[in-house]
């Protein structure tokens, strides 16, 4: 039998990949000639470079580089430092066909440690940690309706706000800048780091601009034997391609990903200059505003018929946050603290719990403290900050959580150090929605149902609440003749007797 059937194409998600692993990040690592022999070490850090992602042959390839810092005290009694770059790649299996997949991919330091086989040669083992996480977008094409009076179908109004792919992009950022009031000439720069201490975005002629601004700092030693801070702010401005977003809404996410600084002669021929180079990233989530209508159930009043139906799984967005703090703290120093000389702040981790009407962010800040003591020795010291925020949002929907420092000040006052962190919480909430819907009716017109109802007027007595498309299928009617009879009502009866047309 030839149906008048109405069909549409809906996006569908399916999660093909959801997994935390560890991967080795091992170094043999000769000091280069310019570096000082090493006495002892102070501490060694790991920071992961993503560097790609690709998805082929059912699998995701996650490529990074891991840039291992030492800091050391060098056979003069001086801070330090060496630095080595370690790729790595990594093979996921994927559990499903990767239609038009939505990449997120973290990568964070794991465990690092650093041995000194001797004053030339280093022995670095440490690992990164990877969360991968691969939704395959699909199109699926299902019922919607009919034009055909026989055949009767239960239509479900869907509205929302779903995931509809990932964009991204990185650039590299250049400056070239002079430190002023700086007496005597540099010597070297001990550590270099960055973070996105700004940022905007806007829908614009079918790309999402983002725009903002990095601040990266520097320990640097002079010759007199002292030490400098530089700070150097560079703007970006990242576009990336969207077409057809202007309702869409974005859960973005962006990062410096790499920093250096390298000494450089001013006009003067002297090394009072910095060059400095950060890689910045920006990522985003789109979510798109919808509406549609499927068909969860039919059958026929005439015929017999079947109905086959499946379950369209959807990535819906619930909240996004986006919150800035001021954190203040006052730690106490160690026992015989000359100098806090320099600081280093990163983010280690945040994860969203329910509590109460609302969520609770908790958030960790590693602290790293490059300390001269009153005895004249060098030391470094860790120190972490656990922190909370509350932020609104339901507890049904699964966080992405993501806490950031965009900036670290510090004072020394005796044996105390006052910090000021300037925060920046973001995550989105998204629920997983599973709605069953009819993907195919048949109708067998050379089957009459023989279970149909002699035609008449029937009287049924309703439970309140009771299904209304229930009742119209048992009678082999409609529910719209029900209406008809008896007034308006919803999708559930009030209790009492119904007039029943057949």
């Amino acid at each position: 039998m030839e149906l008048e059937l109405r069909q549409q194409t809906v996006l569908s998600h399916e999660t093909i990949l959801e997994e935390t692993v560890e991967q080795a990040v091992e170094c043999d690592a000769l000091l280069p000639d310019y570096c000082p022999d090493i006495r002892r070490i102070l501490k060694c850090t790991l920071t992961p470079v993503p560097m790609g992602n690709t998805v082929t042959a059912g699998r995701l390839e996650v490529e990074g580089l891991a840039t291992l810092n030492i800091l050391y005290i060098s056979a003069g009694g001086e801070p330090a430092r060496g630095e080595y770059k370690v790729p790595f790649s990594r093979m996921l299996e994927l559990h499903g066909e990767a239609e038009n997949p939505v990449i997120s991919v973290t990568l964070r330091p794991g465990s690092v440690s650093c041995r000194a086989v001797n004053q030339r040669r280093l022995d670095i083992r440490g690992a990164v940690v990877i969360s991968a996480v691969v939704i395959a977008c699909r199109q699926e094409k299902v019922l919607c309706g009919s034009g055909d009076e026989t055949l009767q179908l239960k239509t479900v109004e869907k509205k929302g706000t779903r995931l509809a792919g990932a964009v991204s992009r990185e650039e590299r950022l250049g400056k070239t800048t002079v430190l002023e009031g700086v007496g005597s000439p540099l010597t070297r720069v001990l550590r270099c780091d960055a973070a996105v201490t700004r940022r905007e975005e806007k829908w614009s002629d079918g790309r999402l601009v983002v725009s903002g601004e990095v601040q990266a700092a520097a320990a640097c030693a002079n010759e007199a034997g002292g030490w400098e801070r530089a700070v150097c702010t560079l703007p970006f401005e990242l576009a990336l391609d969207a077409p057809e977003a202007a309702d869409a809404v974005f859960d973005v996410r962006c990062a410096a990903l790499s920093a250096a600084a390298e000494l450089a002669q001013d006009d003067d021929g002297e090394y009072r200059s910095l060059d400095w180079s950060v890689t910045v990233s920006a990522w985003a989530a789109v979510y798109r505003p919808y509406t549609e209508t499927v068909c969860t159930d039919g059958y026929s009043t005439r015929y017999q018929s079947a109905c086959r139906s499946r379950t369209l799984q959807t990535v819906e967005l619930s909240d996004l946050c986006r919150e800035s703090e001021t954190h203040r703290e006052t730690l106490p120093l160690p026992e015989q603290t000359e100098e806090v000389v320099a600081l280093w702040a990163r983010p280690e981790g945040c994860q969203v719990s329910p509590e109460g009407d609302g969520l609770l962010a908790e958030g960790r800040l590693g602290l790293t403290l490059l300390t001269r003591m009153s005895d004249g020795e060098w030391y470094s010291f860790d120190r972490t900050l656990e922190l909370q925020r509350r932020i609104p949002g339901g507890e049904d929907a699964r966080w992405d959580a993501a806490l950031e420092c965009r900036g670290v000040r510090w004072e020394q006052t005796g044996g105390e150090l006052a910090l000021t962190c300037e925060l920046f919480w973001q995550g989105a909430g998204r629920r997983t929605l599973r709605q069953p819907v009819l993907e195919e009716i048949t109708v067998e017109e050379n089957r009459p149902r023989e279970d149909a109802m002699p035609r008449g007027l029937y009287i049924y007595m309703a439970d309140e609440g009771e299904s209304l498309w229930e009742i119209a299928k048992r009678y082999n009617t409609s529910e719209a003749r029900i209406r008809e009879d008896n007034g308006e009502m919803g999708d559930c009866c009030p209790g009492g007797p119904l007039l029943i047309p057949v």
